[in-house]
This record gives C-alpha cells, structure tokens and sequence, in this order.
C-alpha cells in the first residue's frame, strides 16, 4: 500500500473562513491553574526567558532556544512529551504531514509496547497519540494561523471519531493566538475557528496562555485516550500504508508479551489502524474470505489481517486477473454489499510462498454501504461513474442511492486508466487532490472525446453501463460483465479488431435491447 489521498475528503479546506472569537469563547480559562506548582513554575521561568530572549535569533535558533533554555529547564523530561520536530525525519510523522512540519508537537505515547525492539519507526505520532501542535515563530501573520488550522485538522481526520475537536496555540512572544477545528458528530461538517489576536502587547496576557498551555489538562484540547492496543502486537519495521481514514503496518502477534525473542518464529501480518469503528469492515471481511482468510478485531479501532503483506497490484496482474476481482465484487453484491471505492491501490497481490504464484484480494471495505441505502457519497472519485460524479458536482453533500452497476463501473474505468495515455490518470490524480468531482467528470468527457475514433471496447463497455445505470437488472448486469470478463484479452487493447467489436456488438444487443 502507499499513500492514497482522501477519495471524496480533503485537508485543504483550511483557506475557508475562519470564525475569529474571543479567547475566552475558544478555551476554557480554569483560573484556579494559577495556583498549580507547574503553572507557577513555568511562569517563573517563561518571565525569565523572555526578559533575556536573544531578539536577534532567526526562526529555528528562537525555537531551539526556547525548548533547551526554558522548557526543559522546566521539566527535564519534557522530551517524552513534547516533541520539537525541525530536521526530523520519522517515517510516521512525514506520512501523515507529508512536506509539511509542525514545530512542536505535544504527544500522549501510552502505546509504546506496540513498537518492536528492532522497529525505527516513530509511532508517537500515531494520531491517537498526537495532542495538539504548537507553533512558534518570528512575526505571526495571518497565513501562520491558517497553516496551524491545516496541521490540527489532519491529525483530527485520522484520530478517532470519538474526538470532536482539537485546539493548538501560536506565538511569536508578543502575540499568541489559539486555533480549534470541530467536527460535528456525523463527520459531515468542519468548523475552523481562531482567537482574535490583541493588537496592543499585553505581557500578562502572554505570559498566562502560553503556561495555561503547557501545564494545563490534556482534555482541555479535546483530546482523550481511546481503549490500549493489545500488549500481543508488535509493529514491526515498515509502514504499508496510509489512506484517507486509516493507517496500515506490518506486525507481528506473539504468544508472550514479555519475551521478543518469539518475533523469530511469528508470522508477518498486517496491521489496519482506522479512525473509525472497524466492526463494519471486518463483518464484510468475515462474509467474503473467511474460507481463505482469517481477520482478528483486536481493538475497537484495529483489525490484523493474519496472511503475508502484500503489495499494490500490478499493471500486469490487473490484466491478468479481472475475473477474480470481478467475482469479488460480485460476491459482495450478492452479501448485499457494494465496495464505492474500487481502484489500483485497493487492490493487493500477495505471493503464496507455497505456490509461487500471486493470490489477488480486494480491499478496505471502509467506505463500504449495504445495496439500496441511499447515503451521503463517500468513496473513489478516480473512477466514479459519472452519475455519481455529477450528483457531487452539483451537491457534494446530497444522499446519492449508490448501485451494484457503480462498482462495476470504477472496476472498468480503474482498467481503463491503465490502458490510456498516463497524462490522462496524472490529471484526474490532479483534480482528486483538488477535491473536484467536476474537473474529474470533464477529463473522462475529455477521453470520450479524444477516443471517439477509436475502437476502444472498453470505453464503449463504460458508456453503456452509464446509459443503462437506472434500469440493468442484477441479473442482467451480472451475465452481461461475465461475458465481458471471459474475453478479458479484449478489455485491456487500446484499439480493438473488428472481431472483438463484433462479438460485443451481439452481446449488447442480447443484453440492453432484449
């Protein structure tokens, strides 16, 4: 697996308006913290540290400055929970914040049993670890605020769905400003909301919200420990994955917590941490491949998928097995379970050791719906059909009743962008992270267009599964894509013989005019 952006979500919707409120309105202001011995402390030596700050430093000797000379002169084990993040370059931390880096994090590490003695790999910034950011820097300006808005609302997407909101601080020792972004129980509205910053410097004022924020209650922040992973995992070397709601690694199970030496003789498994409930996903897995492969829920938000990691399918393997995936898919269907979310980097080939040969599997059924429900859209733009696609452009938040037809559709539009130009699949990528379901919608008109002189099968497939999309019976549907898939050769020709075009002219006519 490798990263995937959010298929129908983005974190970029800091540039929206910002609601500016009073601080008192944003946080809450316990002024019985005044009499804390760490308040007190750290006030003593915050006072200290900015009577003789040196004025003249750049950004990142101001930053390091603060964190040797006065917070850890405060608490010499302030590493363990503060994490000052210039220069770093942990595997987790870049994944999640991608070329983006946070000055300080504040972090709650009650997970480290998970990582193995022999594992580099930073989980304390696993989101259910991550608290909130701080930010420091040399003049704030209104754009610093609104990238501390873009670093809260990432690590709110991927922490769990029982934290509602996250608040962070910035400073530059003259002004500090609080930033909070809220998310409303469904996960269907984003608030980004900002103190107002005081345009006269008020030393006192400074001096207390910035100790309130180190010394004061973990919750006051919005966050909040979720349920411990097991002690019996051990996430081992390697990051598999991170997707739009979740995060995946290799891992091992072993029999006693207490003794790593049995990570020699344990087999290698993978590890899906999600920001939501996985009961759904790991029933669909149950329904489907139970007979073949075994999924333990080990946490309210984790399943361990007990086989070999395996790899994002091949160009080649793709082609060479649209019949298993197509029987997949199928299978859902008739467990009354449509995917919504079908495309390359769902899809993972694992080498049977015994064998030699790769075994073909459909994956994260998060966005996963029962048939007929009729839901707000969360699922693949890539390869939409172009229903759902211009239902979006128009609503993004509109109910759409997605169809077993609409899987189908993204299976063959998923082959279709393997077959055509790349420049086509980078633009879509392109519109993707952009959030437009519009400007995807016009690129697959765009192909039809550059397409229409060609004998391209598997365009015309796709148009004719649009066309039909409200009335193509299961059964229809159903013996119409077996036919298809038995002459897959056909599908994957970016020019088909007259031959290929004629057997599927007849077919069509048996299907949509009978």
């Amino acid at each position: 697996m490798s990263k995937s952006c959010s298929t129908t979500k983005s974190h970029d919707s800091f540039n929206q308006n910002v609601n500016e409120i009073h601080i008192t309105n944003l946080l809450s202001d316990d002024l019985s913290i005044k009499n804390d011995p760490n308040y007190i402390k750290l006030y003593h030596d915050l006072k200290l540290w900015l009577s003789t700050m040196n004025t003249s430093n750049n950004e990142k000797d101001l930053q390091f400055d603060f964190y040797q000379n006065c917070l850890k002169k405060y608490d010499e084990n302030i590493i363990n929970k503060l994490k000052y993040t210039d220069g770093f370059k942990g595997t987790v931390f870049k994944a999640l914040f991608e070329q983006l880096m946070p000055n300080f994090c504040l972090i709650d590490y009650y997970n480290s049993h998970l990582k193995s003695k022999t594992s580099g790999l930073d989980l304390e910034f696993l989101p259910f670890h991550i608290v909130t950011i701080f930010e420091l820097k040399i003049k704030l300006k209104d754009c610093n605020i609104r990238q501390l808005l873009h670093y809260l609302r990432i690590i709110l997407d991927y922490s769990p769905s029982s934290r509602t909101y996250i608040i962070g601080a910035i400073t530059d020792f003259h002004h500090i400003q609080f930033a909070k972004v809220v998310r409303s129980t469904d996960d269907d509205q984003i608030t980004y909301v900002a103190s107002i910053k005081k345009i006269i410097y008020d030393n006192e004022y400074l001096l207390h919200y910035l100790t309130m924020f180190f010394t004061t209650e973990l919750s006051t922040f919005g966050y909040s420990r979720v349920e411990t992973l097991p002690k019996n995992i051990r996430i081992d070397q390697k990051l598999l994955g991170i997707g739009a709601n979740s995060i995946v690694f290799n891992c091992y199970l072993i029999e006693n917590p207490l003794n790593e030496c049995t990570l020699k003789t344990s087999n290698k498994y993978i590890l899906k941490i999600s920001n939501e409930s996985v009961d759904k996903e790991v029933s669909i897995y149950e329904k489907l491949y139970a007979d073949k492969y075994k999924i333990i829920q080990v946490h309210p938000y984790a399943f361990v998928f007990c086989f070999p990691p395996g790899q994002i399918i091949s160009k080649e393997n793709l082609f060479n097995n649209i019949h298993i995936i197509w029987n997949q898919i199928k299978r859902a269907h008739e467990n009354h379970t449509v995917h919504r979310d079908i495309r390359m980097s769902n899809i993972i080939q694992i080498l049977n050791s015994q064998t030699k040969n790769y075994e073909i599997l459909l994956i994260d059924w998060h966005s996963a719906i029962e048939i007929g429900s009729n839901v707000k859209y969360s699922g693949s733009l890539s390869t939409a059909s172009n229903f759902i696609l211009d239902k979006l452009s128009q609503n993004s938040k509109e109910t759409i009743q997605y169809l077993p037809v609409d899987d189908v559709i993204s299976m063959m539009k998923m082959i279709l962008l393997e077959i055509i130009p790349i420049d086509y699949k980078n633009t879509i990528s392109s519109k993707v992270r952009q959030h437009s379901s519009s400007g995807v919608l016009t690129c697959y008109v765009d192909i039809n267009y550059d397409f229409r002189s060609k004998q391209l099968l598997l365009l015309e497939i796709i148009n004719l599964l649009e066309k039909h999309r409200e009335n193509l019976s299961k059964e229809k549907l159903n013996y119409f894509i077996d036919k298809c898939v038995e002459n897959h050769r056909c599908l994957v020709k970016l020019e088909n013989e007259q031959t290929d075009m004629n057997y599927f002219n007849d077919l069509t006519k048996q299907i949509f005019l009978s």
